[in-house]
Parts: C-alpha cells; structure tokens; sequence
C-alpha cells in the first residue's frame, strides 16, 4: 500500500518522536510511505497513492489541505485519516476522513460520533530511556515551545535549579522573548531545542520534570518522555488531558505502528 503522510514541521532535523519511529515500522512492514511536509514542496502526485494520512490540528493547514485541496486529486477509492493534535473538534469536518487517531482518551468523546476513532500514541523509546549512570544537575526541568499556553512562568515558583528548553516562537518572538526573559530574570536556564538524542540525557539529569501547560498547550510527548527516562512528572490538575497521561501506561513506537496499522486497514 502506497501511503502519503502530510505533515508541517518546522524543525524536521528534530522530528524524531514515536509518530516519526511507527512510520518507519510501517515501512519495514511492507507499506511504501512518501512523507510531504508542507512547508518544504508542493503537494505530490496525490492520485499514486492509495491512502493519504495527515498530523495536524483541526483547522490547521494539514486539516485544510486534507478536506479541500486533496479530495480534488486523489483516486477515488484512496482513504484518507489524521493524527489529530490539539483539542479542537468539527463536528462536520471530521466526516471527511474515514479513520481518526487520537492521543487520550480525554479527547475520545469530541469524536465520539465518527464512524472509526482509534487510539493512536506514543514515544520513541530507541531515544527516550533511562540512563542509569546520569547524574542530577537540575531540581526541575519544563519543555516545551515558549508560549503562553505552555505556563512556564508557573516554575518561578519552584525551588532550587532550574532549566526551560524547548522552541523559540520564529513566528511570535515577542510572546518568546518576553517569556524567556521573564524566565531569565528568575533565575531559570533557558535553551532553545537541542535534538532528541541530547534531550534525553537532559530528562535524566533532571530530579523532576514539570509540564504546567494549559489545557491548549500540548506537551503530550513530554510527560511520557520524562517517565520514559525515569523522571517524576508534576502536571496541573485542571489539566486532566496531561494528569492522564501521568497514569497512563508509557505507549512506545510499536504501540503507535499496530494502530496506525490497524486504523489504516480498516479503511478497506
């Protein structure tokens, strides 16, 4: 099976997560997979593809591309599902695509209603893992983009040394740097992304790990990171999406790869 995997990505270099690891165990499992982000080119041939599977928000420009653009192009018998990201729902969007994949099961009852949810999570422990023989440099660790949905101004409460990495906002530099210079002016460390191979030494020297992110600040892949490393996670209770996940089994790659696969054999 031919499959197109859309997706936008600023930072590709670092997309090494568990989503990046299961598409690579969908290759090595016989399916032919063309990754297009849409930052980079224009969209493909899609016609030569039999399913074509998005990652992005509802109404981000994955979704649009997805419900507007593609239909106009692809073969009439292709299927077509999202990762989705985010917690916004279309009620009538969602329609559009034959098979959902969702992270948590907080999220399971915006889509309720469509004819194929499946849950679909996980991280990439090749990276993520215990080190045994790190050593603690840091009292709290947060990650994730510098944004005020992220809450990082919340670890200016916490004791001891700290350290905030994660993305610098390209696009709203002054969201991020009045975040980081807040951050810097409380004693914190900051960091820019470094790449997943050195992040994982950075979540086990690291005594705890904080994601204080709202409702709408993401930071899935973050909690079960840290636990993957070992780490303790302190999240926010009115976030039950991520208070979840603090309890949740750790979902690795393969997770993720059997219910891409089952998802997208569903389709047909």
């Amino acid at each position: 099976m031919k499959i197109l995997f859309a997706y936008e990505h600023q930072y590709p270099k670092y997309w090494k997560d568990g989503l990046w690891a299961a598409l690579n165990l969908l290759e090595k499992d016989g399916f032919k997979i063309y990754r297009w982000n849409l930052l980079d080119e224009e969209i493909p041939n899609v016609a030569g593809f039999d399913f074509i599977l998005g990652w992005g928000a509802f109404n981000s420009p994955v979704h649009h591309m997805m419900i507007s653009d593609i239909p106009k192009y692809k073969k009439p018998e292709a299927k077509m599902g999202l990762c989705i990201g985010g917690i916004a729902a279309e009620p009538n969007a969602m329609y559009s695509y034959d098979v959902l994949f969702y992270e948590t099961e907080w999220y399971l009852p915006k889509i309720m209603n469509h004819r194929r949810p499946v849950h679909a999570f996980g991280i990439n422990t090749d990276i993520y893992q215990k080190i045994d023989d790190a050593f603690i440099i840091w009292d709290w660790l947060t990650v994730g983009a510098f944004s005020t949905w992220k809450r990082q101004e919340k670890l200016l409460k916490k004791g001891g040394y700290k350290l905030a990495i994660g993305e610098v906002q390209k696009g709203n530099m002054g969201e991020s740097g009045k975040i980081i210079n807040d951050l810097l002016k409380g004693g914190v460390m900051v960091s820019d992304m470094v790449e997943p191979e050195r992040l994982v030494f950075i979540y086990n020297a690291a005594e705890r790990v904080y994601i204080p992110a709202d409702i709408n600040g993401g930071g899935e892949r973050s909690v079960l990171e840290a636990r993957a490393c070992g780490r303790p996670v302190e999240v926010e209770f009115d976030n039950p999406k991520l208070y979840e996940l603090t309890k949740s089994p750790i979902w690795d790659q393969f997770y993720y790869f059997d219910a891409l696969k089952r998802g997208i054999n569903s389709c047909f």
